[in-house]
């Protein structure tokens, strides 16, 4: 059913980030940086500590890449010559633990979200896509805490993304159990503008995706997938429905941690380490998430990226990457039996702690 190091697709390349081999905050220089694949075995090409998001340029041939590291630096790396990558500049954050990179559509905002330090820093870009100055032109911060000591003592801002209408950016925190409400600015600037939807004590909402006027909150403290139905006029989201991440039992590590999702078309994907599958959900018409079943995918699935119709998976704790055929995976059967696990047919790399991947053309 696998084939071990495959050879990658050379139509594209990707990008990965990752981790020291041990994890975050132990010895670096043990693999952690920027690594690429296509056609052949992935490889290491830069050594940067624990960038663990990376985005890429809509028009250019760059990389924005966070350090989740006290403090944060987020590096602009040019991809022109494809096998020797290069960091054009960096910025120091003034955050800890950057954890999340958003660009905005015009390619002249990104937005970084430190988990530990719990803000969001606004850095601008310039039309060759390096920093306009040397320091964030924003820092906005939040206070507050949840109803887990242990990992909601402070706000924990985990990602950020654009509200459906792109007029408010919202930012998952972990740590407060709400989606903070930004506006949106000409020129990419954020005004503080409260919260936009708060839930359930101890949830910690990570990731979200929106589709149409909602928004699907995927949460890593309780396991629920929530929808929100996000209100134009209010600029707020209620919940409207909520449903476990998954039916498959805790099979690794300590914990289960809820981890990626996205849309693709009419079904939502969602990562679930521990349990160390995706979830897969038909999204009705109306929006309602119907689990269908999952598919294991690894040692602790971290973030996952649809590329060219196919799903590639990063297996952090596993130190590989999975390429699965986005058509397989779409036509998985639904669960025979309550918690079931499918195995599907997909290829594997060698990769020191993927934490994120992207992809550029070649």
């Amino acid at each position: 059913m696998t084939t071990q190091q495959g050879a990658v697709p050379a139509s594209r390349t990707l990008w990965w980030g990752t981790y020291p081999a041990a994890g975050l905050g132990t010895q670096p220089g043990l693999g952690e940086g920027l690594w690429k694949g296509s056609g052949g075995a992935p490889e290491q090409l830069l050594a940067l500590p624990a960038p663990s998001f990376v985005v890429a340029h809509p028009d250019l041939a760059l990389l924005y890449a966070v350090t989740e590291a006290d403090p944060s630096i987020v590096h602009a790396i040019d991809v022109s010559d494809p096998a020797a990558p290069v960091v054009a500049a960096s910025l120091v954050t003034g955050g800890n633990a950057g954890c999340h990179l958003l660009l905005a559509p015009d390619a002249l905002t990104l937005y970084v979200s430190h988990y530990m330090s719990g803000d969001v820093g606004v850095v601008e870009l310039l039309p060759d896509g390096l920093f306009a100055a040397d320091a964030p032109a924003q820092m906005l911060g939040h206070e507050g805490s949840g109803a887990r000591p242990d990992r909601q003592e402070a706000p924990h801002a985990h990602s950020a993304g654009f509200a459906p209408g792109g007029k408010h950016l919202l930012v998952a925190d972990l740590g407060t159990d709400e989606l903070r409400r930004y506006r949106i600015h000409p020129g990419g600037s954020l005004v503080g503008d409260g919260i936009a939807a708060t839930l359930a004590p101890g949830s910690g909402p990570r990731h979200f995706a929106v589709r149409g006027n909602l928004i699907y909150v995927v949460c890593e403290l309780d396991h629920q997938l929530r929808t929100l139905r996000w209100d134009s006029a209010s600029a707020s989201a209620d919940v409207i429905a909520e449903v476990d991440s998954t039916n498959a039992p805790h099979r690794t590590g300590d914990e289960v941690n809820d981890g990626h999702l996205a849309v693709v078309g009419d079904v939502l994907l969602v990562s679930v380490r521990g349990a160390d599958v995706i979830s897969v959900f038909d999204l009705s018409p109306e929006g309602e998430a119907r689990y269908r079943g999952c598919f294991d995918v690894g040692f602790w699935p971290r973030y996952f990226a649809v590329i060219d119709e196919e799903l590639w998976v990063g297996e952090e704790r596993g130190h590989q990457v999975r390429r699965y055929d986005l058509a397989d995976v779409l036509s998985l059967g639904p669960e025979a039996a309550v918690g079931e696990v499918t195995q599907i047919a997909h290829q594997t790399y060698p990769v020191t702690s993927p934490a994120c991947v992207v992809a550029t053309s070649r």
